[in-house]
Order: structure tokens, then C-alpha cells, then sequence
């Protein structure tokens, strides 16, 4: 695994979600009762960036036509047939971590 800094985790708040650029690609990550995910910045619909969406709890709705997706799996809510690609996460010394090379979380 290819494990990349994306950003000190105190800088993410809990209940909070911020788009980061790893590697050129768009990396949507959320923090969530603790626990660090992260997906592509992208909705599997038109591919609009996430990060402008709204995250309630773990439900994280698309602010274009309202695709919603578990933050924490990254599974289709509504409509239940799309899935996020997510990405495997690390904490090491206070730093946020994601492999976008690696298998899905």
C-alpha cells in the first residue's frame, strides 16, 4: 500500500467533510463519531464533487440531484444500486493517510 498525507487530523472536524487533492485526484474525507473515511470526491451519478454536497449524520446527499450514500461505506442510500469508490485510511502521528492506489476500503 501506497499510503498518502492528506492533512493533520485535527484540521477535520467531527461531523465534518473536506476535498483534498491527493495525487491529482479528488478526495472527499469525513470524520465521523472519530473515524476517518475517505472516498473520491465524485457523485457515481454526473460526477459533481461531493465536497459541495451535505453530510446529516452519515447520510451524505449530492447537492446536485440529491444522490444520497452511506459516508462511512460509501453505499448507495438512494438510489440503492450506486456505490462510491472509497479508499483505505491510516492515522499515523497525528496525520490523515489514504491509499487511492489501494483495493476499496
Amino acid at each position: 500500500m501506497a499510503f498518502r498525507k492528506v492533512t493533520a487530523l485535527e484540521e477535520v472536524w467531527d461531523g465534518e467533510m473536506r476535498g483534498f487533492i491527493v495525487d491529482s485526484r479528488k478526495v472527499l474525507i469525513i470524520k465521523l463519531d472519530g473515524e476517518v473515511y475517505a472516498c473520491e470526491d465524485r457523485c457515481a451519478h454526473l460526477g459533481v464533487a461531493l465536497s459541495e454536497g451535505i453530510l446529516e449524520g452519515c447520510v451524505l446527499t449530492c447537492s446536485a440531484h440529491h444522490y444520497q450514500y452511506d459516508a462511512r461505506t460509501g453505499r448507495g442510500v438512494n438510489p440503492k444500486s450506486v456505490r462510491l469508490r472509497t479508499y483505505p485510511v491510516a492515522i499515523e502521528d497525528g496525520e490523515i493517510l489514504v491509499d487511492i492506489e489501494g483495493s476499496p476500503a
